[in-house]
């Protein structure tokens, strides 16, 4: 199953809620006018709509925020980013016509990407004090989404503006957040943290609405969920027709919430994260999957390659090892300084791509240098080619390494799939880090700094084993954090029985104790190698890996000037 939630955000860590800014300008971010007759079919659903006499359906036209891209600006005294919001403006018809409608042919065919309405949508992760997510159940009057769940949104409304200035558009964003809290739950407005637990958490696009944006904040409440629901069923908020009732969903158990298998719940694609994401569906597998996947492709190559002298499934497990430890020692020392979940992004590539190919067939010590300049495109890190290969030290072949690295890049991208999105655990351990320090070392504020340096030393170590392969990332941060707590000796066991182990049956509890005991394990027992052995394997390797893919072969370059050819000769045949 495809993701059809995409985080184009990429955020390390939540943003305090006003840490963000806009670029407004009409003229470069609006979308492009339709043909003519287009636009008059699309004109001619819409009133068919209005025309709709369904009793209490909520359909009228205002302007929007439409979102083109979001950009990273980078602060040159701190290094810090600044998350930016590149906005045009746009209208609820010309969403609900491009985006939100079934088209027949005759009319989608004619509508691209930068036809698309895309307004900016607001929504809220809004948590009580008692710890659960609140979800609201979308009336029959909806026109778009009606009867599922969904959290608390809406849209930033340019009618509110004084001016178009940067300063009035992003308080507009924060403020019809809070408003589309208030007004879709009856949340009490002074119960809101908004000075102490109000972050974004990621601008996404719903793929099944052909990328419609928006900007999602998480915020608490000191209000119990039995005191929220009784304000709601006072029926007093200003859109109490829009919804039809409230859901509380404990936060520990929001996997079961996003396992279609656990509940019967329909909710919106924004609810979704990890649980629809690609490494959810398609990266997750069991330690015999693992060391079935890692057999078959050593057999594949054994079996092309008719050589007696291959490298067994455990001497591969050694050559990548090698190959690991230097990826992670090149990005710990790389100009600019990447972060610690750029560096996980990393080497989940390399894991990914020799989990169905051999270190015979592709050489290690080229595909890991690879990884590497990939993930300095997803993750943002803006660098030249001719910086990248400036990291690079005392390799025989720096002067045609660029070249190799260009070459490689589509494979790499091929052998994984085109799916490029990695969830790490770094961001929630630092969500259970802020949470934690918010309810319990409030005046400990050391203590939630020991615990974060211990946890991530946990997470680094994580990155050697196959962990994401087997377990979610939000497992991983929280063995993390007890991990911390019992290495920097700080007390968070009312935090973990209140908060994660509260409101579990037994049974449930059993399991998480028993996957938290499963990651520390495989963290604290990942195999070591002997140098000797290691370097014996690697010499092997020299001896028998695939020239045929090697970029410095001549035979490489033989068959690379076939192919050129062949598709010279196509174009010269086939092509005006």
């Amino acid at each position: 199953m495809l993701s059809t939630w995409t985080d184009i955000s990429n955020l390390k860590k939540p943003l305090k809620f006003n840490e963000f800014s806009v670029n407004f300008n009409t003229d470069l971010y609006n979308a492009k006018p339709l043909p003519n007759d287009i636009q008059k079919k699309l004109d001619n659903r819409w009133n068919e709509l209005l025309d709709d006499d369904k009793p209490g359906r909520i359909l009228y036209n205002e302007s929007k925020f439409r979102l083109h891209s979001v950009d990273w600006k980078t602060n040159e005294d701190d290094d810090s980013k600044l998350l930016i919001l590149n906005l045009g403006l746009t209208d609820y018809k010309s969403f609900i016509c491009t985006q939100q409608q079934i088209l027949p042919d005759e009319i989608r065919q004619h509508i691209e990407e930068d036809h698309l309405s895309h307004p900016l949508g607001v929504g809220c992760l809004l948590i009580t004090s008692d710890s659960y997510f609140v979800f609201v159940k979308r009336s029959s009057a909806c026109i778009d989404s009606p009867h599922m769940y969904d959290i608390p949104g809406g849209h930033a409304e340019p009618r509110n503006l004084k001016t178009n200035s940067k300063e009035d558009i992003i308080e507009e964003i924060i403020s019809s957040t809070i408003a589309e809290c208030v007004d879709e739950t009856n949340v009490d407005r002074n119960s809101l943290l908004v000075d102490s637990f109000f972050f974004v958490i990621a601008v996404v696009r719903n793929q099944t609405q052909y990328g419609r944006p928006s900007i999602e904040f998480c915020l608490r409440t000191s209000m119990t969920s039995n005191e929220l629901q009784q304000r709601y069923d006072l029926q007093t908020h200003i859109e109490a027709n829009e919804t039809s009732e409230l859901k509380f969903w404990p936060i520990n158990k929001i996997s079961d919430l996003l396992n279609s298998s656990q509940t019967l719940l329909l909710i919106t694609p924004a609810c979704h994260m990890y649980h629809l994401s690609t490494q959810y569906n398609q990266w997750l597998f069991t330690v015999e999957q693992l060391k079935e996947l890692r057999t078959k492709a050593n057999n594949d190559y054994i079996r092309k390659s008719n050589s007696t002298n291959c490298l067994t499934v455990d001497e591969e497990a050694m050559v990548l090892r090698y190959y690991e430890l230097q990826l992670k020692d090149f990005c710990e020392k790389f100009e600019p300084p990447m972060t610690k979940m750029a560096i996980a992004v990393c080497m989940q590539y390399f894991k990914r791509f020799y989990l169905n190919n051999s270190v015979m067939d592709y050489h290690p010590k080229d595909i890991y240098l690879i990884c590497v300049y990939l993930t300095c495109k997803t993750e943002e890190l803006r660098i030249s080619i001719t910086d990248f290969v400036a990291n690079i030290k005392n390799d025989p072949d720096l002067d045609i390494i660029g070249d190799i690295l260009l070459s490689y890049e589509l494979l790499l991208i091929e052998k994984l799939k085109f799916q490029l999105v990695i969830h790490t655990a770094y961001r929630p351990f630092e969500g259970l880090v802020i949470d934690l320090k918010t309810h319990y070392l409030r005046d400990n504020v050391n203590d939630a700094d020991r615990l974060r340096l211990t946890g991530y030393k946990f997470l680094d170590d994580t990155l050697l084993t196959d962990v994401y392969f087997l377990f979610p990332p939000s497992q991983i941060a929280l063995t993390a954090l007890l991990f911390a707590s019992v290495k920097a000796t700080v007390q968070i066991d009312e935090y973990i029985l209140k908060h994660i182990y509260g409101s579990l049956e037994s049974v449930q509890m059993q399991n998480i104790k028993e996957t938290i005991r499963l990651i520390a394990n495989a963290v604290r027992e990942k195999v070591k190698y002997k140098k000797g052995e290691v370097k014996q394997v690697v010499e092997k390797l020299d001896k028998c890996y695939n020239i045929l893919n090697d970029p410095r072969s001549e035979e490489y370059k033989k068959k690379r000037f076939e192919q050129f050819q062949i598709i010279t000769d196509y174009e010269a045949k086939h092509l005006p």
